[in-house]
């Protein structure tokens, strides 16, 4: 998985990978909801890859700890991507 693909969760909702970071050798990704028209929703997600047997899962984090470090490292991220 990667930054802007597409994937769908077990809900059957389509979600846009929108940035990464690594934290505790784990990858964590900022995704945010589409539409029926794959056009971005309000709805944001962090999600955690975990590879078992070569499958690749992700898993929604809602762990606040893990949340709060996530959001300082996809601001930092962001902001070195689009404001310098």
């Amino acid at each position: 998985m990667q930054i802007d693909d597409i994937i769908e969760l077990e809900n059957n909702k389509n979600y846009l990978l929108l940035l990464e970071s690594i934290l505790d050798n784990s990858k964590y990704f900022l995704a945010v909801g589409l539409d029926e028209h794959d056009e971005p929703t309000k709805e944001y997600v962090v999600l955690k890859e975990i590879i078992e047997n070569d499958e690749t899962f992700v898993s929604q984090i809602n762990n606040p700890i893990i949340l709060n470090q996530l959001i300082a490292d996809f601001q930092e991220d962001y902001d070195d991507e689009y404001n310098n």
